[in-house]
């Protein structure tokens, strides 16, 4: 394909997470990440393409006001380096509270991202390992990454309208 000034074009191995929408295109994939910790959610919430949960005590409320937003297509990312210092019974909630909003993302057309959340190489998670975690939050594997794979090909390539 030809690279012209009107169509950009992207390189489909790499996405970037991105804090706001960027003023040009860039040249990869790229979504725009909103983390729990750097907003309240309300009407006046800019675009985001994925909320990160990383406080999960207060999972329910978060829901609560994600649904209050009506906006279809988000994607909730839970990192897996959130769970790593856990002791067991926080472990157990964390499985729980995976399940819940799991329910959740199907019910309202949202996507559950569940990511290692690696930043050294000590941190990344085996494929293996990681579709064992995905079984245990009673997440079929296979239908997991066809979904997930669908949900980045479509909102990677969407910046003209809001979520």
């Amino acid at each position: 394909m030809e690279k012209n000034k009107q169509t950009p074009i992207f390189n489909d191995t790499i996405v970037l997470r991105l804090k706001s929408r960027p003023i040009k295109l860039p040249l990869f994939k790229s979504l725009i990440v909103l983390s729990e910790s750097e907003a309240r959610i309300n009407s006046k919430l800019p675009y985001f393409d994925i909320f990160y949960l990383n406080k999960l005590n207060n999972y329910k409320i978060i829901i609560k006001q994600l649904k209050k937003l009506n906006r279809k297509n988000i994607g909730i990312e839970i990192k897996l380096r959130d769970i790593r210092s856990c002791n067991s019974d926080d472990v157990g909630k964390w499985v729980k509270s995976i399940k819940e909003i799991n329910k959740f993302c199907k019910l309202n057309d949202n996507q559950l991202i569940i990511s290692s959340g690696a930043e050294m190489n000590y941190e990344t998670i085996s494929g293996n390992t990681f579709e064992s975690l995905l079984s245990i939050f009673e997440i079929e594997p296979i239908k997991y990454w066809r979904e997930l794979e669908k949900w980045i090909d479509i909102k990677s390539g969407v910046y003209s309208g809001a979520s």
